[in-house]
């Protein structure tokens, strides 16, 4: 009876300790208020390395792409994954907690002497068999989460570099409006006073007042648009709308030498995040298509189990359970991880091809770019020193009104256009670092990239 007593004591305190080493619930409630800040000094601007990112205006376009991977609300939420990550990890490397089992039979007739007990211990150890292949496989899915949050922070940067360079000409664009509202309003009044006199037909006045309303319509259309880019710039950095502030950027786009461009590409499944990610994802894959091969023999325990019968026999020994292959033998779940595996590949093969396909694609329309945006550089600067030459012929007398209008006009449409061919240039090389993965640090690797 004293033996029974000590067991249920060493039942009783292990019982205790694994209660006490148990987790408890916390509430966590939401936040239902938004955290919008109101200037560029309200940001987080500290980033991993200690260093400080300048926030005084102007701001540079590469602070503020760092200034976006700090406080854009999407990547806060999306670098949350990485717990989930880091939580499958660990619960890839415990061992599964043991059982115990007690029995009590009360006597109630018949010839027996005693009450009958029972109790036993069983430990599943399927873990440690599998612990190899679900550890890799739970590492591959951390280091995928990681390398597709790094994705989404280089395509924000890229985003808030974009949008710069919008704001930028959108000023530069406004800026030439205004100046052609200027001009063109000088020679409405002008027509206008000439009409007046006498001295000038209603039908060669109405030439600048159409220009004039055309260029009013053109000047409204790019404040709309400017507020635009200027609240989208805003919500990635978590700024509140209208905030706005001024940014610099690049006076040109500097072309990547082709010898470079090609070692990118060649080398953009070992750069890039998303193509990383996909390594990471097909070696997980793989880990699993390995655990559930290994699963045809699971579960496996071992223990050990004893008692007293109705006739004061006691007896003890060892007890193993594992399971035989004979029916299942987990097809179901090898075909699933295999198909996985293979899905993942095809993936991964598709993405590289579309991603190099497509840096080379825009490596070719960046060239294009570039020879058109000289051309046009050059018919406006012609362009604007006719029109110059016109505004000065016409307060001479020795100008129609007409003439200088459609001079005039002709002008800014070239201005305009070589503008517009100057921020497209700037946006396909932005888009073409975003895509090649330049600039980006070395990522960690996995093991050998599926063949295609």
């Amino acid at each position: 009876m004293s033996w029974i007593c000590r067991a249920g004591a060493i039942k009783a305190g292990c019982l205790v300790f694994s209660l006490a080493g148990c987790a408890a619930y916390q509430p966590a409630p939401l936040r239902l208020d938004a955290t919008l800040k109101t200037s560029l000094a309200a940001l987080d601007a500290r980033q991993p390395d200690g260093s400080v990112i300048p926030t005084l205006a102007p701001v540079a376009m590469r602070d503020v792409a760092a200034l976006a991977v700090l406080n854009d609300p999407d990547l806060v939420a999306a670098r949350a994954q990485h717990g989930i990550g880091a939580a499958e990890l660990l619960s890839a490397g415990l061992v599964p907690d043991p059982s115990v089992t007690a029995g009590f039979a009360a006597l109630i007739g018949g010839p027996a002497d005693v009450p009958a007990l029972s109790g036993g211990f069983a430990q599943d150890i399927s873990g440690l068999i599998t612990y190899a292949v679900n550890a890799r496989a739970a590492k591959a899915g951390l280091a995928q989460v990681d390398a597709g949050i790094l994705w989404q922070e280089w395509q924000v940067a890229g985003q808030a570099e974009a949008l710069c360079i919008a704001v930028a000409f959108d000023d530069r664009m406004l800026a030439s409006l205004r100046a052609d509202d200027e001009a063109l309003a000088h020679v409405n009044r002008e027509s206008q006073a000439q009409i007046n006199a006498g001295n000038l037909g209603i039908a060669a006045g109405a030439a600048s007042l159409a220009a004039l309303a055309a260029t009013r319509t053109a000047l409204d259309a790019a404040v709309q648009t400017r507020a635009q880019d200027v609240d989208q710039l805003d919500a990635l950095l978590g700024l509140a709308p209208e905030t706005g502030f001024p940014v610099t950027i690049p006076a040109d786009a500097a072309p990547i030498p082709p010898a470079a461009a090609a070692r990118a590409i060649a080398t953009i499944a070992l750069r890039r995040p998303d193509l990383v990610a996909l390594r990471f994802g097909y070696d997980q894959a793989d880990a699993r298509l390995r655990a559930a091969i290994l699963a045809q023999f699971l579960p496996i325990g071992i223990g050990a189990d004893g008692g007293r019968d109705t006739s004061n026999v006691w007896s003890a020994g060892p007890q193993v359970t594992l399971t035989l292959p004979l029916f299942n033998r987990n097809r179901g779940g090898i075909a699933v991880a295999a198909a996985t595996r293979a899905q993942l590949a095809a993936q991964f093969s598709a993405s590289l091809a579309g991603a190099q396909a497509g840096a080379e694609a825009l490596l070719a329309r960046i060239g294009v770019l570039r020879a058109e945006s000289r051309a046009a550089d050059a018919a406006a600067a012609s362009a604007a020193g006719i029109a110059a030459g016109s505004r000065a012929a016409y307060d001479k007398g020795d100008l129609d009104a007409v003439s200088a209008v459609d001079l005039q006009t002709a002008s800014a449409d070239r201005r305009r256009e070589a503008m517009a061919l100057q921020e497209q240039l700037l946006t396909a090389v932005l888009a073409l670092d975003t895509l090649l993965g330049i600039g980006l640090p070395p990522m960690p690797q996995t093991g050998p990239a599926p063949a295609p």
